[in-house]
């Protein structure tokens, strides 16, 4: 896990699949990220509003993303 904002919490799952994106698992909702975008590629359960504050947020924490997906996917 790499972040968690209210009842979100954020993943980067180590050897995971390019592009670099993140998984946003909720109470009955998922959404996926990619990280260099924030563009979200896959929801469900999520508003429209929820969706544009993730992105917010997200963006806000590119810097950290970025950093992570690195980390976890070091050769």
């Amino acid at each position: 896990m790499i972040l968690i904002t209210k009842n979100l919490k954020i993943y980067i799952y180590p050897k995971d699949h390019d592009p670099p994106h993140v998984h946003v698992v909720g109470p009955d909702c998922e959404a996926r990220f990619y990280i260099l975008s924030i563009e979200c590629y896959q929801s469900y359960g999520f508003s429209r509003k929820d969706l544009k504050r993730l992105s917010k947020f997200l963006e806000e924490n590119i810097d950290l993303l970025v950093q992570a997906w690195e980390d976890y996917h070091e050769e």
